[in-house]
């Protein structure tokens, strides 16, 4: 009898990769086992919960509006995971609310905080899916930093002041976050200004206009400037430093963070390289149009490389962006959603889709 595994990240908006795959084995049988997948994004939290077996730990911040809301973290023997999305995501706001220029990463560093005052001596961070783009100012100014411009007033940390700061105060950062060791996991390779900028395309979804991109390159290089003069640092600009509108890039640069793929630590902790061999199958499947489908391809890529003879298949949307290097899977199965459904509809719609791959390919 034919084993699958089923890591499926996103179908369409509906992003939780244990619901989704529930559903399918569900539809497959008893023969079908499910591992949490995350590409650092929405979902990660969650996708974590169940591979630690922690705490959600609740806390109020402010959203990229500067509303207050409840973000959530997960918590295990001062082990704290945390997603960005969570206090400064896409989905906290509705298309129309989207303002870029008046964002803050703020509620990211208020999140930041908790961890430390639960006693958090480790963190491990999903960047992505955030509607903001200031290059972490918020969130150091939650961590204790102050900003200033020519006359000495102080600015609040939103994107459009970037370009006002004259003087950073770094006087009363909150230590506690520098001795702490933290991974960014992130599926985007994004860099600053280089190659593949974070103000080339993404930006876009965030509600930037032309103008406001040409603004905010010209706020964060001058930011970027100033924070290296008050840290006396060279200039750094690297892959996936742009990740989170470049809050990688500050937490890289203040605390020396470690980079790493969304999926390389749910692998490490299930012995991935020994698990997958006992699979026939490998189902897959993510939103290609937030990171390309990259967290896929890299787990399509780890997964032949330990079984040659696995049959990795990957759920594409008709109708959206097409992954890259389709020559990583074995089967593209393309499926058709409306983006009008609302969760229960879609659930309903994720379940037809599973029977119909049990009937076209698993029942053959």
């Amino acid at each position: 009898m034919m084993k699958t595994l089923i890591a499926i990240d996103s179908i369409k908006n509906y992003e939780n990769s244990i619901e989704i795959g529930n559903i399918f084995k569900e539809e497959l049988g008893d023969n079908a086992d499910i591992i949490p997948f995350l590409d650092g994004g929405e979902g990660t939290v969650e996708a974590m919960k169940g591979l630690l077996d922690g705490d959600y730990h609740y806390v109020n911040v402010h959203n990229p509006k500067n509303e207050v809301i409840t973000a959530r973290y997960v918590m295990k023997d001062k082990y704290a995971v945390m997603e960005m999305a969570q206090s400064s995501g896409l989905r906290l706001l509705y298309k129309e609310e989207l303002d870029v220029m008046n964002s803050s990463s703020l509620g990211f560093g208020e999140m930041l905080v908790d961890g430390l005052d639960a006693g958090a001596n480790s963190f491990f961070i999903g960047i992505g899916d955030t509607a903001t783009n200031d290059l972490g100012m918020g969130m150091l100014y939650a961590l204790g930093a102050r900003f200033y411009d020519k006359g000495n007033n102080e600015l609040n940390p939103i994107a459009k002041n970037m370009v006002e700061v004259e003087r950073i105060d770094l006087s009363n950062m909150d230590h506690r976050i520098f001795d702490k060791y933290i991974v960014i996991a992130t599926s985007s390779d994004t860099t600053l200004f280089g190659e593949n900028s974070f103000l080339e395309s993404r930006v876009y979804r965030k509600g930037a206009s032309e103008l406001d991109i040409a603004f905010l390159y010209k706020g964060s290089k001058h930011f970027k400037k100033k924070i290296e003069e008050a840290l006396g640092i060279d200039p750094v600009d690297l892959p996936s430093l742009g990740s989170g509108g470049g809050v990688a890039w500050a937490l890289y640069t203040f605390f020396k963070t470690k980079i790493t793929k969304s999926m390389d630590l749910v692998l490490e902790r299930l012995d991935f390289d020994q698990m997958i061999k006992e699979y026939d199958t490998l189902i897959l499947g993510e939103n290609v149009d937030q990171f390309d489908g990259l967290s896929s391809i890299n787990v399509a890529k780890v997964a032949k490389s330990y079984n040659e003879n696995l049959d990795v298949i990957f759920l594409e949307n008709k109708d959206g962006k097409k992954i890259g290097q389709r020559e990583k899977f074995d089967k593209i199965y393309q499926y058709e959603i409306s983006d009008d459904f609302d969760r229960d509809q879609m659930r309903e719609a994720i379940r037809a889709l599973a029977k119909d791959l049990n009937k076209n390919y698993f029942s053959r």
